[in-house]
């Protein structure tokens, strides 16, 4: 066989013949950032590995793929690497669109255009479905993932202890009238439960437990939970369960199924509220139409379990999007929540999976997609894993954050002592209002687990408008070097949560001292 004479072959020609072809055929994911953080291009691999649509990536910014507690520092980094810092992002945690940690091998390149603008190509490998069968990788993969949950249980607890320090708060107000002492004990009351179901989650997760699948039907699983559960979810919910009975029959666990219908219908009772309604449907779904919303999905025809949450007829709120609920959107833009990745836990022992919806409707839909049974099939076991100026004298403070019942509380405080409270409950939300009030707004108080827009980056975006913007971050994460790396990132100060009421007053007062001129 003749050498091949390089000198005589067109590398440009030979890669610009090559790359469009492999971009889309490789395995591994690819991803295009420029040099500000923003996704340039994604080839198929890489939307299907992290869960996302290819033009769903294409214009966010690759923090976005990040926890709330990495984007901080995952922006460092990014800013690191394009600078020629090589090992810059090797430490970057990136998450699956439905929140839970991907165990993932990645690499950073650097490219430079003809411009002479640097991109970093990254390179994504989903290790999980690779290595199901080998038992360390299995545990190291398994750790990963409840460090990721250790760090949001961490953060929802501390969420619930400033809820609980608020009300405190306000019953040591002397003396308490009847109407705030309801309020306070009623808010209390309703973080402590919150609490004890959290812990319930976690033990769940914790728990080794052997299934015991059983050939059911879909309709007489869900009508027996819904009469079980009636007293505790469908009081003061309109509730309407239109299950057919023609439908194939499934293989489950019903204990287990129990505690998924359990936490899917407690999320959409605690959306809708009294006065909302709830729809449970059934129907039959040819495997091709689940595939192509999970390409893992190997079986020839599945059977949907649909929960669709709305509000009451009415009480959409003024300003709300057309077509879709803004309180449901919110809630799955924020991707990590503990008992939803207890329900993708267990269905993903079932070979099932969970779909969330919030944009098809002013709705929240779950669809649950279940293996169907052929009839003569019988179950074999367990399946096999698949800014203002402070010194003006202005006083009005910007507030985000995405629990109503802190955001009210703050407010509260704020307003109390003499302060004009702007309200956010998403990151777009606060740059608009960023926008709108720039020339009034005197301090922004954000905390950095928001949907739509994760607190860091709204943060970013108002100091793009703004550099001097006058920023506090709140964070109930423990992340290591994450109070230095926002200060250091601009931010004039700092709360981590939880945090009494007089502590954020204070840093509030801090950050607003006028400034004396040199």
């Amino acid at each position: 066989m003749s050498e091949v004479n390089r000198s005589n072959i067109d590398t440009g020609a030979l890669l610009g013949g090559l790359l469009p072809d492999f971009w889309e055929r490789t395995p591994v994911g690819l991803c295009l950032s420029d040099d500000s953080g923003d996704i340039v291009a994604v080839n198929a691999s890489f939307a299907e590995t992290t869960g996302y649509g290819e033009r769903e990536l294409v214009g966010l910014p690759i923090m976005r793929l990040l926890a709330a507690e990495g984007a901080v520092l995952g922006s460092a980094a990014h800013i690191a690497f394009i600078a020629g810092e090589d090992s810059a992002t090797a430490e970057m945690t990136y998450l699956h669109k439905s929140g839970r940690p991907l165990f993932f091998h990645a690499s950073d390149t650097r490219l430079r255009s003809r411009d002479g603008r640097i991109y970093r190509l990254t390179t994504l490998i989903d290790l999980g479905r690779r290595v199901a069968g080998v038992p360390q990788l299995r545990q190291h993969q398994q750790a990963e993932t409840f460090a990721a949950l250790a760090s949001d249980i961490s953060n929802d607890f501390n969420n619930l202890l400033s809820i609980i320090l608020g009300y405190t708060a306000l019953l040591q107000d002397s003396p308490p009238d009847a109407g705030r002492l309801t309020t306070a004990v009623g808010g209390i009351d309703h973080a402590v439960r919150r609490a004890a179901n959290l812990i319930g989650q976690t033990l769940h997760l914790s728990k080794r437990e052997e299934l015991n699948f059983q050939r059911v039907m879909t309709g007489d699983v869900v009508r027996e939970f819904f009469r079980m559960a009636s007293a505790t979810i469908g009081t003061g919910l309109e509730l309407s369960l239109d299950l057919s009975t023609d439908l194939p029959p499934v293989s489950l666990d019903p204990r287990q199924f129990h505690q998924v219908m359990t936490n899917l219908a407690q999320k959409a009772r605690e959306l809708a509220g009294s006065g909302g309604r709830l729809t449970v449907v059934n129907r039959r779904v040819a495997g091709t139409d689940v595939r192509v919303k999970f390409p893992d999905a190997r079986e020839p025809a599945y059977v949907e379990l649909s929960l669709r949450a709305a509000p009451p007829n009415g009480e959409m709120v003024a300003g709300e999007r057309p077509g879709t609920w803004d309180a449901a959107v919110r809630f799955v833009e924020k991707r990590r929540d503990l008992s939803l990745l207890v329900a993708h836990n267990i269905l993903a022992s079932h070979r099932a999976h969970l779909e969330i919806d919030a944009w098809s409707g002013p709705a929240l839909a779950f669809r649950i997609y279940l293996p169907a049974l052929a009839e003569t099939e019988t179950p074999s076991g367990p399946p096999v894993p698949g800014p203002a100026d402070p010194g003006t004298g202005e006083r009005t403070v910007l507030v985000v954050d995405d629990e109503d019942m802190f955001l009210q509380t703050l407010s509260f405080l704020f307003g109390r002592n003499g302060f004009n409270v702007i309200k956010a409950r998403d990151g777009i939300e606060a740059v608009a209002q960023y926008v709108l009030h720039a020339d009034r707004i005197s301090l922004v108080v954000i905390d950095l687990g928001l949907p739509h827009m994760s607190g860091w980056e709204a943060f970013l975006k108002m100091k793009e408008r703004s550099p001097q913007v006058n920023a506090l971050v709140m964070s109930g994460h423990l992340e290591a070097n994450l109070k230095s790396e926002i200060l250091r990132a601009g931010a004039k100060g700092f709360l981590q949560k939880p945090f009494t009421m007089s502590e954020a007053l204070s840093e509030v007062n801090r950050l607003l001292q006028p400034t004396t001129p040199p």
